[in-house]
């Protein structure tokens, strides 16, 4: 039984009489993990932003479950020079409201970092000379101290060298399936996301694609106009 847990419809954003996005619509299912895929450029960032509330600039609706707790992390750079020099352990202590804050006093940070797969040795160490995979795995940590039903992530893969992407696909996909997890991912590699994606979300400015990634082999193949709008 469907049991959405974001509801989009209709959502047109257009600014500077250019238009963003132009009637988005589709659903987000508890406990999947979903890749919404398009070129830069492409409305993703804004569909998040209205998905947050973080723009109101827009027309349509956008239905978020009332038990839902989200998480975002943005886009993580290793070349930030605005980010302060804090240590790892205080990265993990920043809060933003007074519950936020009271849940960490009584987490344990080590085993938060265990749990992403990360050294407890790495606590006193700074924050900004982390790996990208490290700053990734450290950032969904902290994410994860508010105990969230659904994490949103834009561009996981930016920042992570070749090699450390199979193992943050096997942790995104423990979380979605170990603790039933509901995780969309923001992206403009298609080929890296789809191993580990249930539904693929393929975007430029209207949505194009909503389908199973195994479906969009074969969509790609016999529409390739169609697909080259979002890659």
């Amino acid at each position: 039984m469907a049991n959405p847990v974001i509801t989009i419809e209709h959502v047109d954003v257009s600014a500077a009489e250019r238009t963003i996005l132009h009637d988005v619509t589709c659903t987000i299912e508890a406990g999947e993990l979903v890749t919404l895929i398009g070129p830069n450029g492409a409305g993703k960032s804004t569909l998040i932003e209205v998905v947050l509330g973080l723009r109101h600039d827009y027309t349509g609706t956008v239905t978020i479950a009332p038990t839902e707790r989200i998480q975002y992390l943005p886009q993580i750079t290793l070349n930030d020079h605005t980010a302060l020099p804090m240590s790892v352990s205080e990265y993990l202590k920043i809060g933003t409201t007074p519950l936020y804050a009271s849940l960490r006093e009584k987490f344990d940070y080590v085993a938060a970092l265990e749990h992403v797969g990360v050294s407890p040795a790495l606590l006193s160490q700074r924050w900004d000379s982390l790996s990208g995979g490290e700053r990734q795995r450290v950032a969904i940590a902290r994410a994860l101290l508010s105990k969230p039903t659904m994490l949103i992530l834009d561009e996981p893969l930016a920042a992570i060298d070749f090699h450390s992407r199979d193992g943050l696909y096997e942790l995104l996909r423990h979380l979605q399936q170990a603790h039933n997890m509901t995780v969309l991912l923001v992206s403009h590699d298609i080929d890296s996301v789809l191993p580990i994606s249930d539904r693929l979300l393929c975007l430029n400015q209207t949505l194009h694609t909503d389908c199973h990634p195994s479906q969009y082999h074969k969509e790609r193949s016999s529409a390739p106009l169609v697909h080259h709008q979002c890659s």
